[in-house]
């Protein structure tokens, strides 16, 4: 068998491992099991130049410091993205946030979401983020809000009982209106807004660019990264040997680290392939739960939509998809000139088989019905792919078990990173930042 010795080894080309790698140089060997670097961040070109990322991604950086780093580093040209999202609701269509701007819904729905919004306002519990996520939601925001938006939505988003669905590590990105927020967003709805991703930026390519997407910021990091080995599935590690046995193509070799091993996999398939795992840990892994998503990606020939925003959301439960997102508005060289693309994202329970071609053809219809296609435009290409996992869903039991797990792996010179590594809900800026402090810290020893 085929040894090789490393000083770093880093399971996982996704955007944190990249990061990671990027600082470390040759210091760092980078594992990917997929052909291409950059995990849920990449890109795919359908149809002769129609443009789609794999799932919806925008890089929202509210710390200055990580993107003068990552421009320094990469030279790239990230433009600035402000996105612009709308909400489709019974009531009428509004622009996220859905808190901040009531006004646009219909009087009666406004004035019911306002009055209570106010009884939940004025008597909320201390302890409600230590309740369910249900809980939190109505006692944050009221019951109409809650029945119009916030449940419809997250349930289509979750796949999984929201009373089920504890707060732990998801609320970063959830605006928690004060009373001054509500009462402007009533008197003066749908407008540009500050929120946790206004601070957004995207890849800009030249026009002639080979490649577009967010797929370009992680292959400009893997281009950072000398020791890249893609195909390459991890199906054994031993924390006590530092070693690793990797399957490359069908072949079995056995790589060796001298400093540390950067995990950014999944934390419960790290588990499964760790030698020595006591039999309580995995038997406790198998219980974490996590959804899947479906993403359909379909070329149109004919004009492009106007005013309709980076994305939107959709709460009707007869709608597939809860999320469509229009790869143009983020750059307008995403399809040819005379075309546009979309991508509709439909949230699946990890064990569900779906027949895509049906699922395909259902949402075509939908769009039909939703007059987002009209007759002047023609489909000429639709393509899907699953990415599993997606969401990680918390529940109370999971927040012991996954803070145990990294422990474990840190007392045996494994540190797990990134949205899946620490099974997390985590930002693009929050996942580079992990690697860069990651690297730092390694050179620095």
């Amino acid at each position: 068998m085929v040894k090789t010795h490393n000083d770093v080894v880093i399971l996982g080309g996704g955007i944190t491992g990249l990061s990671a790698a990027a600082v470390l140089k040759s210091k760092a060997t980078v594992f990917e099991k997929q052909g291409t670097p950059g995990g849920l961040v990449r890109s795919h070109c359908f149809n002769g130049g129609y443009w789609f990322d794999h799932v919806l991604h925008i890089f929202h950086c509210n710390q200055p410091e990580i993107l003068s780093r990552l421009q320094r580093l990469l030279k790239l040209n990230l433009v600035e993205c402000p996105p612009i999202a709308w909400i489709e609701t019974e009531c009428g269509r509004v622009r996220y946030p859905f808190q901040l701007n009531l006004g646009g819904l219909t009087k009666n729905a406004a004035i019911k979401c306002l009055k209570d919004f106010l009884l939940a306002y004025f008597n909320k519990n201390k302890q409600i983020e230590e309740s369910s996520y249900k809980e939190f939601l109505i006692g944050t925001f009221g019951e109409s809000m809650c029945k119009l938006f916030y449940f419809p939505y997250n349930e289509k988003l979750w796949k999984y009982p929201l009373n089920k669905i504890s707060t732990n590590g998801q609320l970063w990105n959830l605006h928690q209106p004060s009373l001054e927020e509500i009462l402007e967003g009533v008197l003066n709805p749908n407008v540009y807004r500050k929120s946790y991703n206004t601070n957004a930026f995207y890849p800009h390519p030249p026009k002639d660019s080979k490649l577009r997407g967010m797929g370009v910021l992680t292959n400009a990091l893997a281009k950072h990264v000398p020791n890249l080995h893609l195909n390459s599935e991890v199906i054994q590690i031993n924390p006590k040997k530092q070693s690793l046995l990797i399957n490359k193509d069908g072949i079995i070799a056995e790589h060796q680290y001298a400093v540390s091993c950067f995990s950014t996999i999944p934390l419960p398939a790290l588990i499964k392939n760790c030698t020595e795992v006591p039999k309580r840990l995995i038997n406790e892994m198998k219980k974490l739960k996590w959804n899947k998503v479906l993403s359909v990606a379909l070329s149109i020939l004919g004009p492009r939509p106007t005013g309709i925003g980076h994305w939107r959301y959709y709460t009707d439960p007869a709608v597939p998809f809860s999320r469509l997102i229009f790869m143009t508005e983020f750059d307008k060289y995403n399809a040819p000139k005379n075309g546009w693309g979309v991508l509709a994202e439909i949230t699946l329970p990890a064990d569900e088989r779906p027949n895509q071609v049906l699922m395909e053809r259902n949402i075509i219809c939908c769009l039909r019905k939703l007059k987002i296609i009209d007759n002047e435009q023609q489909v000429i290409g639709t393509h899907s792919w699953i990415a599993d996992p997606a969401y990680v869903i918390f529940t109370r039991e999971a927040e012991n078990t996954i803070n145990y797990a990294l422990e474990y792996m840190e007392k045996r010179n494994i540190t797990c990173s990134g949205r899946y590594g620490q099974w997390e809900y985590s930002s693009m800026s929050k996942n580079i930042q992990d690697g860069f402090n990651y690297a730092d810290k390694i050179i620095k020893k």
